[in-house]
């Protein structure tokens, strides 16, 4: 590969995202009680019946496994017994959902990851023991399951030990968060302007891409996302250091 290609001069990602302790003292919700958004939160309560909504067939004694497709990749901040490479089928992963809080804001919204329609995604599947899985998925839908953005689902996965079924975090079209199919090119810019209480839009794709890279389940997609953000920078070299750290 030549000195001079876009992938040699990929934007180098610092490590960014939300931390269990961050997520255990609400500093999410916190972080919007003042914004636009305060009334679109999701309370305890509602949250806790989502949950159980999902888990009424499961029988309390077997393990539960999640899907993980983006920052919990990198970033599970799940206590787990263990995690296997999965791949489902009829849904991809996709910069389909504004993030006004994590990777950006209600006034400069910036677009994390979701599952979309169609297609099949390769990602991780973590197990969580039966006696610790109802604690971690109440801390897990306090952070993904708190605006609303996302439709819980149980999915068929596909591991090497099988198929397994595994809780997905899929796209609600029907949330004003909803993105849509977005050019390639205005991911890219998004990403590369928008910074969130969380961290920036480029680190989030740069970690997510790397994460995958290194589990074997490189994603060209992503890949290609990296190089646009690297050459925009090349391009734009102002626009890097006007990020912040």
């Amino acid at each position: 590969m030549s000195s001079d290609s876009p992938r040699s001069t990929r934007h180098t990602a610092s490590f960014t995202g939300i931390t269990r302790e961050a997520i255990e003292n609400n500093h999410a919700r916190e972080a919007i009680r003042n914004s636009p958004l305060a009334g679109k939160v999701l309370c305890d309560v509602a949250l806790g019946e989502s949950l159980d909504c999902l888990l009424e067939d499961w029988d309390g004694e077997s393990d539960v496994h999640v899907f993980a497709y983006g920052s919990l990749i990198w970033n599970p901040c799940m206590e787990h017994s263990g995690r296997t490479s999965a791949t489902v089928r009829g849904f991809h992963r996709r910069f389909c959902l504004w993030s006004n809080v994590y990777r950006g804001t209600p006034e400069n919204p910036g677009l994390v990851l979701a599952l979309d329609r169609g297609g099949a995604c390769r990602g991780v599947a973590y197990r969580l023991r039966a006696n610790v899985a109802r604690k971690e998925l109440s801390l897990l839908w306090r952070r993904e399951m708190f605006g609303g953005s996302y439709v819980a689902k149980w999915l068929n996965a596909k591991t090497e030990d099988g198929p397994i079924k595994a809780i997905g975090f899929v796209m609600n079209h029907a949330s004003n968060a909803y993105a849509g199919r977005l050019t390639d090119e205005q991911v890219v810019e998004r990403l590369a302007t928008c910074r969130g209480h969380y961290g920036s839009g480029a680190d989030y794709l740069c970690q997510t891409a790397a994460a995958l890279r290194a589990a074997a389940l490189d994603d060209p997609h992503l890949d290609r996302l990296c190089d646009l953000l690297s050459a925009r920078e090349v391009e734009m070299p102002c626009a890097g250091s006007q990020r912040g750290g």
